[in-house]
């Protein structure tokens, strides 16, 4: 009997199992186009599937609607930054900075059309704001 008391009272002073530490989600992966929205109006979609890919290697693929060809850029992220950080440049001279934060499987984007990097997520004559959902492999 004393056996069994002293293994309970070990069971309940134990310290609980600690939970695996869930990963951060990460930009990287692919990505559809649910919404887009430029000076306070929603873009036109093109037909068919519009993706976005982010791969480990820093290149942004994006592809418009079924049939187009891809447009390939490079990119720059920091997770880090509140918000997150992300850079979008095509060739030498072309910069976009913008924000971004991911909630579940939904990314959203706000990206400079004109210069300076958003400071809050919202649309207007300078940012867009892309609405994305991850695509499930």
């Amino acid at each position: 009997m004393n056996t069994l008391i002293l293994g309970l009272a070990i069971i309940v002073a134990a310290p609980a199992p600690k939970e695996a530490k869930k990963p951060e989600p990460t930009l990287l992966g692919e990505w559809t186009l649910e919404s887009a929205v430029f000076m306070g109006m929603a873009m036109p979609a093109p037909k068919g599937r519009s993706t976005i890919t982010f791969t480990p290697d820093g290149k942004c693929i994006a592809i418009e609607g079924d049939g187009a060809k891809p447009d390939t850029t490079t990119f720059t992220h920091d997770a880090k930054k509140s918000p997150a950080e992300i850079d979008l440049i095509e060739g030498k001279n072309l910069r976009m900075a913008g924000i971004y934060k991911i909630e579940g499987e939904t990314l959203t984007i706000c990206i400079s059309i004109m210069g300076d990097r958003p400071a809050k997520f919202a649309a207007n004559d300078k940012f867009m704001m892309m609405t994305l959902k991850r695509v499930k492999k």
